[in-house]
């Protein structure tokens, strides 16, 4: 049972009738790893011949997440990045993956990793506040403290089964779920530069075979952090793209370089996509909410007045039907709706921290309070509006043993992503929202789902 209480009705529960299957499609990958087509060029430089690397060995699976924050599917497309293109040609590639909602970073970074929407893992914001103990998630506190990460994150469940993991500033990953940490994390450094991540992640895997990590995650912001403030199609979100497809590639090459990469599964996901925002499409909203009585976590802090594509509201009685009365038909680029009443697709009211009302614009629209200090003009990008809009679509490419080769799939929400790395893995996954058969799918079958 989740933390609602709630049975889902067609979703995944995955269970160990796959693992037998999937450890018989591990062993012969790599069995026959030696006859595969080596990876394009562009990901290997210099070319690791017969003679130089270690020759090939039917060892266990491993698998390399690495997190690019930001990167809508388009831009791979529309800039250079032959490394993610020459990953996909390997392996798969999305045409979307589908965010859970808001689709914002704290909320989908976590969904990845436990396979859960935000109702069952309890991140339903980037700085979610629980009704119940009357508290909000602290920047500075709240990455060390288990209660706020519900769920079971991939790493932990390798973990639990006697695999090493080494995760690099993946959300949750700073806190110990009953006693259970991952071999190896990094406390969040922000300003830690990139090549330097890049470098430590590649020692990882200069560590004798018994310690090197099964399951191993690292995240960059640099495509998030360009296109908030110059723009989702700006110059700089272009270098961002190629820049990150650079660490991409130098990755793939030391795990080349190492002799490994025939056994590991590379997976590269984003957590959103991102949209320009218009400041001439900015609305007032301050007249309808009567903060004596009603709680809008989005408004505080020091740009608390300034705009934001959701807000999440709680309250109760008069002050929030007369809240819910005077936004619902105060602009037609606005939504709102009740707790119990969301679209189905959203999958965040959580039992004490999903929002009495939620609002929510349309894409490169957001809502202000001018009655609040803190205004600052909007950044030209945002993201957090509809996860079933093209422009919040977040990037999934993936190759290794449990993936065809040059196939392009439909798109697919996060949730499956954690199945996919425990079949991978070859271990017993967790409860998830996920669905087996899309992971089937996904996988050409190499990850079938239980009968």
């Amino acid at each position: 049972m989740f933390a609602d209480g709630t049975e889902e009705q067609g979703m995944g529960r995955f269970r160990a009738g796959m693992i037998s299957a999937v450890a018989a499609v591990l062993m012969a990958a790599c069995q026959s790893a030696q006859n595969e087509v080596p990876p394009p060029a562009s990901l290997l430089s210099p070319q690791i011949t017969e003679t130089d690397a270690a020759p090939p060995v039917a060892e266990a699976p491993l698998v390399l997440m690495i997190g690019l924050d930001g990167l809508n599917p388009p831009m791979i497309d529309r800039w250079d990045a032959p490394n993610l293109k020459a990953l996909a040609a390997r392996g798969v590639r999305a045409e979307a993956m589908r965010p859970v909602m808001p689709s914002v970073t704290f909320v989908n970074f976590y969904s990845l990793a436990t396979g859960l929407y935000p109702k069952h893992h309890g991140m339903v914001e980037n700085y979610p506040y629980d009704k119940a103990a009357d508290e909000q998630f602290d920047r500075a506190t709240g990455p060390q403290e288990e209660r706020w990460w519900q769920g079971e994150p991939i790493w932990i469940t390798a973990e639990k089964q006697g695999l090493p993991t080494s995760i690099m500033f993946w959300l949750g990953s700073e806190v110990a779920h009953d006693g259970v940490r991952p071999t190896r994390w990094t406390p969040y450094e922000h300003n830690k530069p990139y090549q330097d991540r890049v470098d430590e992640v590649l020692g990882w895997y200069d560590a004798p075979e018994a310690e090197l990590p099964r399951f191993a995650a690292i995240y960059f912001d640099r495509v998030d952090t360009a296109a908030h403030y110059f723009g989702p199609g700006s110059d700089k979100a272009k270098e961002a793209v190629a820049e990150v497809d650079g660490y991409v590639g130098q990755l793939v090459e030391g795990l080349g370089a190492r002799g490994l990469l025939e056994r590991t599964t590379v997976i590269v996901v984003s957590d959103h996509g991102m949209v320009w925002v218009d400041p001439a499409k900015v609305l007032d909203i301050g007249q309808f909410l009567d903060l004596t009585a009603l709680n809008v976590p989005q408004f505080n802090g020091p740009y608390g007045g300034s705009n934001h594509p959701f807000l999440h509201i709680y309250g109760e009685g008069e002050a929030l039907e007369k809240a819910y009365q005077g936004l619902k038909n105060f602009d037609e680029h606005i939504h709102v709706y009740k707790r119990g009443e969301m679209p189905a697709h959203y999958h965040f009211d959580h039992p004490t921290r999903g929002p009495d009302l939620f609002l929510v614009a349309d894409p490169g629209w957001s809502v202000r309070n001018a009655n609040l200090g803190g205004w600052r003009a909007p950044i030209p990008g945002q993201h957090g509006y509809d996860n079933l809009h093209p422009t919040m679509a977040a990037t999934f490419i993936a190759a290794g043993p449990v993936f065809p080769e040059g196939e392009m799939t439909a798109p697919f929400e996060n949730v499956n992503v954690y199945l996919m790395i425990a079949c991978a893995l070859g271990i017993e996954p967790a409860e998830t929202d996920g669905d087996p058969a899309v992971v089937e799918q996904v996988t050409g079958g190499r990850c079938p789902a239980a009968r």
